[in-house]
């Protein structure tokens, strides 16, 4: 199914089965459009009405987007904003293509975008602050209310589970990188006490996947990571230097203080714990140097043609840059 055509109608038979009426769909733009999902803005034409709304579509091979819609409904019910889902299926048409549609929401989604429209320090504390209540109201969902099916950390060593599974994933990299190894052996010796509950994490909220309105943080977006485990990982990743864009001196998001953060999980009743901060911000920057170096090794092999992919695996040292500065951060 490529053409936009059979998108529009595949589309249309999943509203209709799902009870829209007289559904029928039309395509208006296109956030992103890759190999692994294409997200897609619509608008859905039912009932006499048009309601704009959001359509990712997944190649097959990510997780279940009916997984994904049962987390977005408990993170909604928990107050954290998020679109609301108005459709989904892990079947579009005749393939086994994992599909979510949600109502579409206003806001800047590009970080320059984001970081341009703030026009203080206040303005960019205000955003982490909220940045932190919105994390906080996320992780105080019921863990026992998670589908069994959502990836979960080792209840009794998560931290430790988490270096395995970096492990494994630097195994798998046909080249070495002796730098993130030597990392991921510092986290094993350095893990600080596990967290006292384990939470719905959403294991990607950053700058870029959040919708920011008028200064105001109006959605947290792109929830196919999200997963049961330390909450302090979601408080650490939003903080990973990659995502400053530059803006060193802001270190939440490239807009934001740690403390302006920090202010607002605890606000909104979240608990902080500040060595585990420091654990998952460098538990992260070794996972996304492994993710790049594995974007880039599938350029390299012919599995993907994206020149993004291509850069992705030249900026590894960076990331290999960052974490013994991490690493000698909490050594001295």
């Amino acid at each position: 199914m490529t053409g936009q055509a059979d998108i529009t109608a595949a589309l249309a038979d999943l509203l209709a089965a799902t009870g829209w009426t007289d559904a029928a769909v039309d395509i208006t733009g296109a956030a992103t459009v890759g190999a692994v999902r294409a997200t897609l803005f619509i608008d859905i034409n039912s009932g006499g009405s048009t309601i704009p709304a959001v359509a990712q579509i997944g190649s097959g091979a990510e997780r279940s987007a009916i997984d994904e819609a049962a987390v977005l409904g408990l993170a909604q019910t928990a107050g954290a904003p998020v679109p609301k889902v108005l459709a989904v299926t892990d079947r579009l048409g005749d393939e086994d293509r994992p599909v979510l549609v949600t109502s579409h929401m206003n806001g800047l989604s590009i970080p320059r975008q984001i970081l341009r429209s703030l026009p203080d320090a206040a303005a960019g504390d205000s955003l982490a602050h909220q940045c932190g209540e919105a994390l906080a109201q996320l992780h105080s969902v019921d863990p026992s209310t998670i589908p069994e099916s959502i990836d979960a950390l080792d209840t009794a060593d998560p931290l430790g589970d988490y270096c395995d599974r970096l492990t494994e994933s630097i195994d798998n990299l046909p080249t070495r990188h002796p730098t993130i190894r030597l990392g991921i052996n510092w986290l094993r010796r350095n893990k600080p006490p596990p967290p006292p509950d384990r939470a719905l994490v959403h294991a990607d909220f950053r700058n870029g996947n959040m919708l920011v309105h008028e200064g105001r943080l109006n959605a947290m977006l792109d929830w196919e990571l999200a997963h049961v485990g330390d909450p302090m990982e979601d408080l650490a990743w939003i903080c990973v230097r990659m995502w400053r864009f530059g803006n060193d001196h802001n270190p939440c998001g490239g807009f934001g203080s740690v403390e302006a953060l920090r202010s607002g999980y605890e606000a909104a009743g979240g608990l902080w714990r500040d060595d585990a901060f420091w654990w998952w911000l460098t538990a992260r920057t070794a996972w996304w140097g492994i993710g790049l170096g594995s974007q880039g090794a599938a350029f390299v092999s012919g599995e993907s043609d994206s020149i993004v992919h291509a850069a992705s695996g030249r900026r590894v040292p960076e990331l290999e840059y960052d974490l013994l500065d991490l690493i000698q951060q909490q050594e001295h």
